[in-house]
């Protein structure tokens, strides 16, 4: 957008967000991106000081309230249609030449002369009418009363050229206040955060662990929890966990950089640093519970936000190429937070559970993940992610469950699948394992509200596709036992080269077993086309490569099952039960005999063991 002069500061409309106010200012409208001058200083003719990035603040209380500032206050509830002034030069008098400054620069500050300005405007969120600023010269002043009368509350320590780049009033205590000083242009490069609990009567400053270097630019209260601080400094973000007593970093990944300012929105920490981007801490749940009580725990398990159930977005089969730019989205599913206070020596364990108390995913640290073979893939390897156990390692920890039910024939199903059914929304409880404790916790998924399908035609998705994915196990199962059964005949075949009745068994059986089971991939079931059971007998692939097809339409949207998939369903699932009853068959009756032949012949019997066979 324009600016309109020096200031870059920009203000969305807390009511209509197309609608933004900025410089020293300007409105634009999205919705037809016309720009319109505002200034609010053509009643008030002076000279108005500026800096770059004079504030645009809207009030929580009243949002058709917005204030700017210069060297004094304005105020307007009508989109800037028309302006008040609503202070006097809250600024110093004479700020002085600091000590610091060489000849040649002391030189162009003339004596006298007032420079300051407006740096932060504060209205309280609780209180109307109580508005806090600071000045880029250091003076904190307050209004109780929208500007009728003003108090300097600065604190006593504060010098001139000490800039207050924020105040931040608190939503939860009547008369408690955050000012954040920067003192850098004095070459002083400790962090000033002065708080005070009686409407600036008196300060206390409360910057402990905040280690010099890291000025601050700007300070935060939690919207959800009293207590909880956010700082930005010069070199990264800070957190206080007991309203600003003490302070540790909250760096993660962020690179050292200078961060001028942050918001909390939702769940989500936002900032902005001073050339290198914007970034966000999703979901800060686990902060706003944390504790001493969470510390001093062997093990401890957060409980999580409301996860919704939103699908992940589609590349339609081309990722992005790693030489563009690009920034990950937020992990789609539910964000499980643990707590191990150091490396316990069992295995780490998380199960969900359903309102029923049915098991619904179980995830353990000793867990054994499959690993993609590059050699045998025809794609990139930055396109394939293999999942990874939940770790046991000392401190804190991130686990994502994507909201799937446990399936037996996961592995068998296309890449950009994966998992059970989709949970519906409702009630569910995580339990954590560790340590020799067991915790649990309740979590709620709910549907993405962008779509309104009735909770009856979730259930009736998720209920058809439960019994598809139950089919694929099952039948992936007897895939893999077949498939290991042919191996032991062809090993006996050679053990048994000269008893022609054994051999002739041995090799009726394999028919049998082949024509049951099945070759190749499964059937053909493919992309562009999808076949119902005909006349002819089905075999054991085609049944489990249908019902894997079929359960990828039932939950290619979150919609009722179409008329032709619940169907198609119902024909498959009856020719699968033919199909199994000649499965069960042979192993009844032609392997009960072929096994009685072995017997004879002193040699070992055909196994079906399941464990030893699963897929």
């Amino acid at each position: 957008m324009e600016a309109g002069g020096e200031s870059d500061y920009v203000a969305p409309d807390p009511v209509n967000p197309r609608i933004i106010y900025g410089g020293s200012v300007v409105r634009q409208d999205f919705h037809n991106e016309e720009v319109q001058q505002i200034p609010p200083t053509l009643m008030y003719p002076s000279d108005y000081r500026r800096t770059w990035t004079l504030p645009l603040v809207f009030s929580e209380i009243e949002p058709h309230v917005l204030y700017f500032s210069a060297q004094v206050l304005f105020r307007t509830a009508d989109g800037g249609n028309s302006w008040q002034k609503i202070s006097p030069d809250l600024t110093r008098e004479d700020p002085g030449v600091p000590a610091n400054l060489d000849a040649a620069t002391a030189a162009d500050v003339p004596p006298g002369k007032r420079h300051g300005v407006i740096y932060t405007i504060a209205p309280s969120p609780k209180v109307a009418g109580e508005i806090w600023v600071g000045t880029d010269d250091g003076l904190v002043h307050l209004t109780r009363d929208e500007g009728k009368t003003w108090n300097d509350v600065t604190p006593k320590e504060l010098t001139p050229w000490s800039k207050v780049t924020h105040i931040a009033v608190s939503r939860f205590d009547g008369g408690k206040a955050f000012a954040a000083v920067d003192r850098h242009r004095l070459e002083d490069l400790q962090a000033y955060l002065y708080r005070t609990k009686d409407f600036g009567k008196t300060w206390q400053r409360v910057s402990n662990g905040i280690p010099e270097g890291s000025f601050l630019n700007c300070v935060r209260e939690d919207p959800k929890v009293a207590g909880l601080l956010y700082a930005c400094t010069e070199k990264g973000v800070y957190v206080s966990f007991d309203d600003g007593d003490n302070w540790s970093p909250l760096q993660l990944n962020l690179p050292t950089t200078s961060v001028r300012d942050l918001v909390v929105h939702g769940d989500d920490l936002v900032i902005a640093t001073f050339g290198r981007s914007f970034w966000v801490l999703d979901d800060v749940t686990p902060l706003r519970q944390w504790s001493a009580k969470v510390a001093s725990a062997d093990a401890w398990l957060f409980e999580p936000q409301t996860a919704l159930r939103v699908r992940p977005g589609s590349d339609q089969g081309t990722p992005i190429p790693l030489d563009e730019p690009q920034a990950e989205n937020p992990p789609t599913g539910a964000v499980l937070d643990y707590y191990l206070k150091e490396k316990p020596t069992e295995a780490v364990q998380l199960e969900i559970f359903d309102a029923a108390g049915i098991t619904v995913r179980r995830f353990a640290s000793n867990d054994e993940m499959p690993k993609t073979n590059p050699d045998e893939l025809d794609i990139p390897m930055y396109w394939v992610h293999d999942a990874e156990p939940l770790s046991a390692e000392a401190g804190m920890h991130r686990f994502v469950w994507d909201l799937r039910y446990a399936f037996a024939g996961a592995r068998r199903r296309s890449r950009r699948g994966g998992g059970g059914p989709i949970a519906v929304p409702g009630r569910y409880t995580v339990k954590l394992t560790a340590a020799g404790k067991t915790i649990s916790v309740p979590l709620v998924i709910t549907m993405d509200p962008r779509v309104k399908t009735s909770a009856a035609d979730l259930e009736r998705q998720f209920q058809l596709a439960s019994r598809l994915a139950a089919g694929v196990g099952e039948f992936s199962a007897a895939v893999a036992r077949a498939d290991d059964l042919q191996k032991q005949i062809a090993a006996r075949s050679k053990e048994a080269a000269g008893n022609a009745e054994l051999a002739v068994a041995l090799a009726d059986l394999e028919k049998k077993i082949g024509a049951t089971a099945g070759s190749g991939a499964g059937g053909g079931f493919g992309s562009f086309g999808f076949a119902i059971p005909g006349n002819d007998p089905t075999t054991l692939r085609q049944v489990s490569a249908a019902m894997g097809t079929l359960m990828g339409i039932v939950e290619s949207a979150d919609v009722a099952p179409s008329a032709d998939a619940a169907a198609a369903s119902e024909k498959w699932e009856a020719a699968g039960k033919a199909t199994l009853a000649r499965w069960s068959a042979i192993q009844a009756k032609d392997l009960a005999n072929l096994n009685s032949l072995l017997e004879k012949a002193h040699l070992q019997s055909l196994k079906t063991d399941a464990e030893k066979t699963h897929p």
